[in-house]
């Protein structure tokens, strides 16, 4: 071959392999980089992101919430028969599956003194004992006392409620008198401020006082979850009109999620203006077993984000059970599905939404 078309063709050559490097380097580059960003938006919780020389955290908080809690009557009875004394009992079969949670939230319905209980068929004045507060600082850190049963041993019972707590480190908001002094609390994690704010219709006054710290609250904090203690007993389907009303006027005056409790079942869940109401959470230790929807309820887990000051919320929906000694524990399965279905079924929310109850995982 003559020396100078060699000398051509592989220079031709080498030009193809250059042209053909930088011709595919570059999108797998470029993919590689969008790609890290997709990840990126879409993680669930908090991590570090490294995109090449940079690292992204994203701060976020997680909550458990739950319905009703009641700690006298039966489910004492239960305690010191089955449990033989133990006052771990009412909470042994889901504690190990909740300490991943920064923030654990129940209703407390009772007050905690040291008066005997005097509960009767004619009389529900609870009262729960002492010995249930490291169970219960065990498992949650934040409770609920705007409701119609923490003030059985009046304002003296609520004192002691309110010192026992504090002694043992829970931290409380609500009022059974809605006294504005103690309806909300402000939680704060990895700089995610949240404010829960409580309120107990049963008692017929208080709304304007609720109202208010809500829209007090609101530039203090990045998300308000509004957890209302109201509405019909044992109606698992169509909660209230005065429910209903008042829902639309709390969300109107800012909060970013009502999650509520009383009716000692599972409720219809409501997407207005574009937030979400749980209407009734139902019962998580209760002792009423004389139906299937007293027997069950729904736990919330909460995981919230913050990117650019904006907050993105992912919740999943975590349905439980009571067995026959009133001990809740997460169903799994097709009793998972059933209530989930049920909830979606009855729920006044869009088609997108529904599909997501069913699944159990809500993002928006």
């Amino acid at each position: 071959m003559n020396k100078k078309i060699l000398i051509i063709l592989i220079i031709s050559l080498l030009i193809s392999v250059v042209i053909f490097c930088w011709f595919f380097y570059q999108p797998i580059e470029k993919k590689t980089v969008n790609q890290k960003l997709i990840d990126f938006l879409v993680l669930p919780e908090t991590q570090n992101i490294n995109l090449g020389a940079e690292s992204i955290t994203i701060p976020s908080v997680s909550l458990w919430i739950v319905g009703d809690i009641m700690l006298d009557r039966n489910v004492h009875k239960k305690t010191q028969t089955v449990g033989q004394g133990n006052y771990n009992f009412p909470f042994e079969l889901f504690s190990t599956n909740t300490l991943q949670y920064d923030f654990r939230i129940a209703n407390l319905e009772g007050p905690i003194t040291n008066n005997k209980s005097v509960v009767t068929p004619n009389n529900l004045s609870f009262t729960f004992s002492p010995n249930y507060l490291e169970p219960l600082k065990n498992n949650f850190n934040i409770v609920n006392l705007g409701n119609n049963h923490t003030h059985n041993f009046g304002r003296k019972g609520l004192a002691q409620t309110h010192n026992y707590l504090t002694d043992f480190g829970i931290k409380y908001f609500g009022d059974p008198y809605n006294t504005t002094s103690s309806l909300s609390l402000i939680i704060e994690k990895n700089k995610i401020k949240i404010g829960l704010v409580g309120f107990h219709q049963l008692i017929g006054y208080g709304f304007d006082y609720f109202l208010e710290e809500i829209k007090n609250l609101r530039p203090q904090v990045d998300f308000l979850i509004a957890l209302p203690h109201w509405g019909i007993e044992y109606n698992n389907t169509n909660p209230g009109q005065l429910q209903k009303t008042q829902a639309r006027q709390i969300v109107d005056a800012g909060v970013d999620m009502i999650i509520g409790t009383h009716p000692h079942v599972i409720q219809p869940i409501e997407k207005y203006n574009d937030k979400l109401i749980f209407y009734s959470l139902g019962n998580f230790i209760f002792d009423q077993y004389f139906s299937p929807e007293t027997m069950r309820g729904l736990t919330i887990s909460l995981n919230l984000e913050k990117a650019s000051d904006k907050i993105i919320s992912t919740l999943e929906l975590l349905p439980i059970k009571l067995n026959l000694d009133y001990q809740p524990y997460f169903v799994q399965n097709q009793d998972k599905q059933d209530i989930l279905d049920f909830i979606a079924n009855n729920s006044w929310v869009d088609e997108n939404i529904k599909e997501q109850i069913k699944l159990g995982i809500i993002k928006f």
